[in-house]
């Protein structure tokens, strides 16, 4: 992503990609006890250690316009120790950059601006100046700036979507907009099997499965258990150890099968808070990933021109509705719900909406 999610390519993306975290690295850090740590610990612009990993040097670097992997580290490590979220405060930041470069909000700030990103940051973390209507995160700074600033929040729910552009990838675009908590790459980051495929702009239902079957695993087994997913991803753990390491845990004896159906309850329970939350209001709409990738089109660099169709997308929607059980509005049916031993919630949410 870079300035906002508007570009797809970045002028000073050597600063900051892969070979420069490595040479900027002076140790690494990890979860305690892990075996492969993934935190890469550089010296930011003001001389102190900053723990970098891809999402905060893409979100604090390329998204706002910065290409100075030092003063990405400041902005990381005062995002840290104020307790803001790095992918969310890069959003915001990024938000408020092209609000003011579009004349939407009166503010001296333009992308690759480090003073005036590091000054906002505190105002966010205080709720002063503008750091008021940022720090309420994109959809509602959007929201309450009016005019066309909610094309450029980018989000789902509410959440901020993570360092992945999806104008041409609308699989990975389909895992934001279903992810449960709001935009997250958790839950199933198909991003890189869709890309492998040489099927990155296609709209097949084979994608609705590898979602999914990604949830399953990631947003439903991983999260359950409490688990680290990069043993799997990186070292090819395989699944079907997972099981055994959870009896040997706890003494309870279950199957891959048993955690997929395991996973496919917890989003069928997520969707039906979001529903009693929500009500008659609602709406699939809900599950669509952010505007600007809909209705702004990449300006420049390979993939220049492309967005997503939202009637493609639309019909991608109802694909993974229909695989889930789920209703054309994205709400489980009664039927799905007994099969997942749910019946009592089933009698819940029916207070709250008509079931099908």
């Amino acid at each position: 992503p870079t300035r906002n999610f508007s570009e797809g390519q970045f002028e000073h993306i050597a600063n900051l990609n892969g070979d420069a975290v490595h040479a900027a690295t002076v140790t690494q850090r990890g979860c305690p006890n892990c075996n492969m740590i993934c935190g890469n610990t550089i010296i930011d612009s003001e001389g102190i250690e900053s723990e970098l990993d891809y999402e905060n040097v893409t979100m604090l670097g390329s998204n706002i316009g910065i290409g100075d992997l030092a003063q990405v580290g400041t902005l990381n490590r005062i995002c840290d120790q104020l307790g803001l979220d790095t992918i969310g405060a890069g959003s915001c930041i990024g938000l408020a950059m092209e609000c003011a470069e579009k004349g939407l909000v009166d503010m001296d700030l333009k992308f690759g601006d480090f003073e005036g990103a590091k000054k906002l940051i505190y105002e966010m973390a205080e709720m002063k100046g503008k750091g008021a209507i940022f720090g309420k995160g994109t959809k509602a700074a959007a929201e309450e700036i009016g005019g066309e600033a909610p094309d450029f929040a980018i989000q789902v729910k509410g959440l901020e979507v993570s360092a992945y552009d999806c104008h041409h990838c609308p699989g990975m675009a389909l895992s934001f907009g279903t992810s449960p908590i709001g935009a997250h790459h958790k839950d199933a980051w198909v991003i890189s099997w869709e890309i492998s495929q040489g099927n990155r702009d296609g709209y097949g239902p084979e994608k609705a499965d590898k979602v999914i079957e990604f949830q399953r695993i990631r947003g439903g087994m991983f999260e359950t258990l409490v688990s680290c997913r990069f043993p799997w991803i990186e070292l090819g753990y395989p699944l079907e150890d997972y099981p055994k390491y959870f009896e040997a845990a706890t003494g309870v004896k279950m199957s891959l099968d048993d955690m997929w159906k395991m996973g496919d309850r917890v989003y069928a329970l997520i969707r039906a808070f979001w529903v009693r939350e929500y009500g008659e209001e609602w709406s699939r709409k809900m599950d669509y990933p952010p505007v600007k990738w809909f209705k702004h089109p990449l300006p420049k660099g390979p993939i220049k021109g492309k967005h997503l169709d939202e009637a493609k997308y639309d019909k991608l929607l109802s694909s993974y509705y229909q695989k889930r059980g789920w209703d054309e509005r994205g709400i489980p049916t009664k039927k799905t719900l007994k099969e997942l031993d749910l019946a009592k919630e089933a009698e819940e949410l029916a207070k709250h909406t008509k079931l099908k």
